[in-house]
């Protein structure tokens, strides 16, 4: 009777059952707990910190922040497929859509905070016509960003400085323009401590305004008015729009939502709940009131306000276009 004979593996080797990477399984997992959150606080924390102390200049800190707070929204959205039974495909789209994403969301604000090369810096236009007319170079451009800024006379009593109202008009080879507002100074009730208060002065010396300019040519401003008559000099700046018209970034937006509520709807993971599709909805908001706001230099006043007012009107449009696409999609049966 034949005897069957079973192969011994050689002494000293036993055959390795397999096992799953536990340094990759902990690393996904801190990664989806605490690491990212964490690290995305502490550069909001120490950007803001720099920028209070003068260490960093306000442009770069802010940057910084907003990349960090874009960072972290991301993470709320896409944390699901940091779950080690995510499949693969998912985490590698959710990857790629990543990037688009931050790319896309922080363009605007890095546009805000860093205009670019001036067409004009720093020219002077007195009340006498002194400096007129000012030739702005902004052939080629459709669009520019007019930057005033001015100064206020000071008050004998020591109260708020009286306004100056200021009009200037601008002449081009299609357009003219008439550019008019006032700058001010106000005095506001500040609490020290508990019980202390202080009266601070709150002046409004300088403004943002966008331009059009359909002929793609040069600009000069031939009249300005500055009521009262003795104020100080208006300093102009001028810079080339650095983005697209409304009916561009509009699509873009819409093109981006559609994306990602597609990807939340879509995907293997059913756990997201529309969460990124609310993070980017809430972000386009906060970009527009960051780019509309009349701030000349943005700082972290000017994005807590923005996500302030901006943020919650985002929020709730992006409710909407989650409940919509809950409707209109159906989720696939995996």
């Amino acid at each position: 009777m034949a005897t069957a004979f079973r192969m011994r593996p050689p002494a000293g080797r036993r055959p390795r059952a397999a096992s799953p990477n536990l340094t990759a399984l902990l690393v996904l997992d801190a990664l989806r707990t605490w690491v990212i959150p964490a690290a995305a606080s502490t550069v909001i924390v120490a950007a803001a910190a720099l920028s209070i102390t003068g260490l960093v200049s306000g442009g770069g800190a802010l940057a910084a922040a907003i990349v960090a707070a874009l960072v972290l929204l991301l993470y709320i959205g896409e944390r699901p497929l940091l779950a080690p039974d995510a499949p693969r495909r998912d985490q590698l789209l959710g990857a790629a859509l990543g990037v688009v994403w931050l790319a896309a969301c922080y363009l605007p604000f890095y546009t805000r905070i860093f205009p670019g090369a001036p067409l004009l810096e720093g020219a002077e236009i007195k009340a006498d016509g002194s400096g007129l007319p000012l030739r702005i170079p902004a052939a080629g451009h459709s669009r520019i960003d007019l930057v005033l800024e001015g100064k206020l006379p000071p008050n004998p009593t020591g109260g708020a400085a009286p306004p100056v109202h200021y009009r200037l008009v601008l002449q081009g080879r299609d357009v003219r323009s008439v550019v008019e507002g006032q700058f001010e100074d106000t005095l506001k009730t500040q609490r020290l401590g508990r019980r202390g208060t202080t009266v601070v002065h709150q002046s409004h010396d300088s403004e943002l305004r966008v331009l059009a300019n359909p002929g793609n040519t040069d600009l000069t401003v031939t009249q300005v008015t500055l009521e009262p008559p003795t104020a100080p000099a208006v300093i102009l700046s001028a810079f080339a729009h650095p983005l697209p018209g409304s009916l561009i970034l509009g699509l873009a937006a819409a093109a981006l939502l559609a994306a990602v509520a597609a990807f939340d709807r879509l995907g293997a993971v059913a756990e997201t709940d529309g969460a990124l599709t609310l993070a980017t909805a809430a972000a386009i908001g906060a970009a527009v009131i960051f780019w509309t706001s009349n701030a000349v230099h943005p700082d972290f006043r000017t994005l807590v306000g923005s996500a302030i007012f901006g943020g919650p009107v985002g929020f709730a449009a992006g409710a909407l276009l989650w409940w919509v696409a809950k409707k209109l999609i159906a989720r696939p049966t995996r």
